[in-house]
């Protein structure tokens, strides 16, 4: 694998990539702030993540299969750390689409004495864990080297700790017992046993107020305030989400919008200023083009020229600026 062959995120691009990826594991997720490490509340948990592109490991070292990321002692770091809540490392090979982590305490110590540090791994490591969901490797120190799918990152911050002391088996076993498929009940902190290590497996999903989608599709008469359309597929959007401490059922923390809008606005691909105009998160459009999801962008981007939300007729229903302002920042799209 060379190194043109491999495609390079940037700070934002890593941000919906973490974003996107625990959202698969459960609606309890919020981003919260920061630039390398980012901060996240998942389950009610803060945790600090550190991310890096995997690239090839340098001049000087002979194995074309090892990779590494490196990790400088920042400040921003340094006040992650100083937090008291766990700055866990991962790097991520978008060829592959997976994410590699590594014992979070012995990189601590590590980075604690040096101002840069190279965490390697093995480029087939990672192609094993895009075929199966998860592989294992361990380097020369007996440290266990994790790389998983995306939609495993939630998992793995539950339970990072117990999963760095298991073997590939346990681990294999572990995310098929956390899949969770339409026909199943969620998980809401289930703890399961795997060969005498405990797992918590938390696939967190909100119940909605049936009251608060009524009033929404009142207020706005069952049509998309963004492109109108009723055709029974319109929904009530929270601005701020349940997840958020702001999150209520308020009418002004509400937007009626089709399936469409609602998803695009809940991943942060569009998103409503204070004036109430609809915007292209370009942002995230970039982030989707380099990771191949961008199929049908320019037909997307048709329906939003010149947009502003069609509003109810009074204006003591109208969203509130600053559930649009919070709702902005956590979604990702201000700091």
């Amino acid at each position: 694998m060379s190194k043109k062959d491999t495609q390079v995120l940037n700070h934002t691009d890593l941000k919906y990539l973490l974003i996107d990826s625990l959202k698969q594991y459960s609606e309890d997720i919020t981003y919260i702030s920061g630039n390398n490490p980012y901060t996240f509340n998942i389950n009610k948990r803060i945790v600090h993540i550190f991310i890096h592109n995997v690239h090839e490991s340098g001049d000087g070292r002979p194995n074309q299969d090892e990779c590494r990321i490196q990790v400088n002692n920042t400040p921003n770091f340094l006040a992650a750390q100083n937090s008291g809540k766990p700055v866990l490392f991962l790097g991520y090979l978008a060829d592959e689409n997976v994410f590699t982590a590594w014992n979070p305490f012995i990189q601590t110590e590590r980075i604690n004495k040096k101002k840069t540090i190279s965490l390697y791994s093995r480029f087939s490591t990672q192609k094993k864990a895009a075929e199966q969901g998860i592989a294992e490797y361990m380097d020369n120190d007996k440290q266990k080297i994790i790389s998983f799918k995306p939609e495993h990152l939630g998992l793995y911050l539950e339970n990072y700790v117990q999963m760095h002391q298991s073997d590939e088996g346990v681990l294999l076993a572990l995310i098929k017992e956390s899949n969770v498929s339409e026909e199943t009940e969620d998980k809401v902190g289930e703890l399961v046993s795997i060969e005498r290590q405990k797992f918590t497996i938390t696939h967190k999903r909100f119940k909605r107020d049936i009251a608060f989608r009524d009033k929404v599709y009142e207020v706005y008469s069952g049509r998309c305030a963004i492109c109108g359309i009723q055709l029974e597929l319109v929904e009530a959007a929270h601005i701020i989400p349940h997840s958020h401490v702001k999150g209520t059922d308020d009418i002004k923390n509400g937007v009626c919008l089709c399936t469409l809008h609602h998803k695009a606005y809940d991943n942060g691909l569009i998103y409503i200023e204070p004036d109430y105009s609809v915007k292209i998160n370009d942002a995230k459009v970039r982030y989707l083009e380099k990771i191949h999801k961008d199929g049908g962008i320019t037909t997307f981007q048709k329906l939003q020229i010149d947009k502003k939300l069609v509003l109810p007729s009074s204006h003591i229903y109208y969203p509130s600026s600053d559930f649009i302002k919070i709702a902005n920042q956590i979604r990702g799209i201000t700091e």
